[in-house]
């Protein structure tokens, strides 16, 4: 019990140093601000630098009289050079967003059950290969197209949700692209079954005194999106292994979201976009651009190379002079490299994860919403890869100044709950930081769950469903 005592105070020591010790000392404003002011104490970035800046600025007025009329001379003796450039670049962005607003608003979407047959024995390898075929730029061919026209990639989002228990797969969509997902979805598990229903999101209607709901949406953590996390490949569900050998990841998820009670729901949201992201190339020239995945790959392969690489003979003296006469083998980086070079050779999306928690206000607790919360937990792997962390909206708010009588929760949610019934995360009107993430790693989050889950929650159909022989006598 001693050892359990002295653990836990080494534990509240360190993270006492590393939140408030470290930033301190370090006189790093932006640590200070983020790690010590943010983190350390649920003070918002915002209103901390609000605050310096009026006692700078009064500081200013006392040395400079009349300084508001001096600011306002200077800016408008400056107006001709400034007022041109500002004027034409809000122009441009309010047109752009005019433009897409127009396009997405004109676009039908459906919504697309999947209903689940009793016997699936592919592995998410055939989930992977049916989403390479939405990986589209349609309506972005030329700058006309999206410059004038407003046109967008289209988007996709595969969804599971669960509504006191009973639980269903969907697939959101643009009513022009539903025979794109059906035939990739079909071609590759042709006993699925699927329909057209009504959207459950927009028949949701959140009222603050009926509803408690923890919303969430889940970044790559702690590392870049160089490095996936474990997907199926992982689990060797690639294999194809005897249904009683299979170690499905998404069993845990459908198990938590068959687990809720009637008064409870669960949703999850993965919307993903062919990847076009791009950032200057690191050593060419201001106007060169590469592509962004790519280009983390790249360096997070080389630096994992560099940093197990033996020393040269003359660094003999260096603390790590060891590495000069043995190179041993590193299961971590071989591993790391091996899973982030496998990803490269994938296609890329850009994704937006996100996912709620709706229960009755008198029963909500952590119990609940915590598991939904660290739902993907199963599919992370912090040592030397990446996780989903839970980030946004329902997460920041720790401490009761943070939130005076539940106004800002409220208005979280009412946000999100717009954000997930329009399946907005790329475009306006919600915009949200998205990560980059392969075929595999989206195949291992959503796919047809084979004979192996049985959660009983899990709705399947009893018979697979096929078309007549075509050669029937008429």
């Amino acid at each position: 019990m001693i050892d359990e005592y002295e653990q836990h105070d080494f534990a509240t020591g360190s993270r006492f140093r590393a939140q408030f010790l470290s930033p301190l000392l370090s006189f790093d404003l932006h640590k200070l601000t983020d790690a010590f002011i943010g983190d350390g104490w649920g003070i918002s970035r915002c209103l901390f630098l609000s605050v310096l800046f009026t006692g700078l600025l009064s500081v200013l007025w006392l040395q400079i009289p009349n300084l508001p009329l001096f600011a306002f001379e200077w800016l408008l003796g400056t107006a001709p050079l400034w007022l041109p450039i500002v004027t034409l670049v809000i122009a441009w962005k309010v047109w752009i967003w005019y433009a897409r607003g127009v396009y997405l608003f004109e676009r039908k979407a459906i919504l697309l059950e999947v209903k689940i047959p009793r016997d699936i024995t592919r592995s998410p390898r055939a989930m992977e290969n049916a989403l390479s075929k939405l990986w589209v730029d349609s309506g972005e061919t030329t700058f006309f197209n999206t410059a004038w026209q407003g046109h967008v990639r289209p988007y996709f989002s595969f969804e599971i949700a669960s509504f006191g228990g009973d639980i269903h797969f969907y697939v959101w969509t643009w009513s022009g692209w539903r025979a794109a997902v059906e035939s990739a979805l079909y071609g590759y598990y042709p006993e699925l079954e699927i329909v057209e229903v009504e959207d459950y999101a927009s028949k949701f209607k959140y009222d603050a005194e009926k509803h408690e709901c923890f919303a969430t949406d889940w970044r790559y953590e702690p590392r870049n999106d160089a490095y996936p996390i474990k997907t199926y490949v992982d689990f060797e569900l690639d294999k194809d292994p005897k249904e009683e050998y299979r170690v499905d990841p998404i069993a845990q998820v459908l198990e938590r979201l068959s687990n809720l009670r009637p008064d409870e729901q669960g949703w999850l949201q993965i919307i993903i976009t062919q990847s076009k992201d791009k950032r200057r190339k690191k050593g060419g020239l201001w106007w060169e651009t590469e592509s962004r995945y790519e280009g983390l790959v790249k360096e997070e392969v080389e630096k994992i190379r560099r940093d197990t690489a033996p020393l040269h003979i003359d660094d003999r003296s260096a603390p790590d002079a060891w590495k000069t006469y043995a190179r041993v083998p590193l299961y971590r980086a071989t591993e790391s490299v091996k899973t982030i070079e496998r990803n490269m050779g994938k296609h890329i999306f850009n994704v937006g994860v996100r996912g709620v928690y709706i229960c009755d206000p008198a029963k909500f607790s952590a119990g609940g919403y915590t598991g939904v919360r660290w739902i993907w937990r199963p599919f992370g792997n912090v040592q030397y890869l990446n996780q989903l962390r839970p980030r946004r909206w329902s997460n920041p708010f720790d401490y009761p100044w943070q939130d005076w009588g539940d106004i800002r929760w409220t208005l979280m949610l009412r946000r999100f709950f717009d954000a997930y019934r329009r399946r907005s995360y790329f475009y306006s009107p919600w915009i949200i930081p998205h990560n980059m993430m392969s075929t595999e790693v989206i195949a291992t989050l959503w796919h047809p769950p084979s004979a192996s889950a049985t959660a009983p929650g899990l709705q399947r159909i009893p018979a697979k469903k096929a078309e007549p022989p075509p050669n029937l006598p008429k």
